[in-house]
C-alpha cells in the first residue's frame, strides 16, 4: 500500500461523495455502500472539508499565536505552549481537532504499511488546518514550515 494520503482521489467520485453528502445528510447514508471505502477518496473529501471552512481549525485569531510558539527551540516547550493554545480553542474546533488528530495518530501508528508517518501527515494537512484567514500565496509560503512542523508536534 502506497503513502495513502498523499495519492488523490478520483475528482469526479468525491465530487458526487459530497454531493450525496451534502444532500442526505450523514445520518442517511449508508457507510457500507462500496464508494465509502476508498480510502483515497476519503481522504480528499475530508480535506475538501478542511480547506472550505472559512478558517483552519486553528483560529485566524489564535495563528500567529501558533507560529510564535511552533519557533521556541526547546521541543518540551514548544508542546506546552501548543497545549495551552489548543486548549484556548473554540469548542467547536478543539472537538475537531482532537477527533482528527487522534485519527491521524492511528494513521501514523500503521507507517510501515500505509507510509505516512507523523512528518507525511502533517506535510499533508498542516497547511489545511494551519492557516489564515487570508490564504495569500505569500502567507501560505512564508508559514507552511511553521503549519508542518505544529501539525507534526502535536501528532
Amino acid at each position: 500500500m502506497g503513502c495513502v494520503r498523499r495519492v488523490p482521489g478520483n475528482s469526479a467520485a468525491v465530487g458526487a461523495l459530497s454531493e450525496e453528502l451534502n444532500e442526505k445528510g450523514a445520518e442517511n447514508i449508508n457507510f457500507q455502500e462500496e464508494k465509502w471505502h476508498d480510502v483515497n477518496n476519503i481522504t480528499s473529501l475530508l480535506k475538501q472539508f478542511l480547506r472550505k471552512l472559512p478558517e483552519g481549525l486553528v483560529t485566524a485569531e489564535l495563528y500567529e499565536s501558533f507560529i510564535e510558539a511552533n519557533r521556541k527551540d526547546d521541543p518540551v516547550e514548544r508542546m506546552g505552549a501548543l497545549k495551552m493554545l489548543i486548549n484556548e480553542l473554540p469548542d467547536h474546533n478543539y472537538e475537531t481537532l482532537r477527533h482528527l488528530l487522534t485519527h491521524l495518530k492511528h494513521v501514523a501508528e500503521h507507517a510501515d504499511t500505509n507510509k505516512m508517518e507523523a512528518r507525511n501527515l502533517a506535510i499533508v494537512f498542516g497547511p489545511t488546518l494551519v492557516r489564515t484567514g487570508e490564504d495569500t500565496m505569500m502567507s501560505m509560503v512564508k508559514d507552511m514550515s511553521d503549519q508542518c512542523r505544529i501539525v507534526e508536534t502535536i501528532l
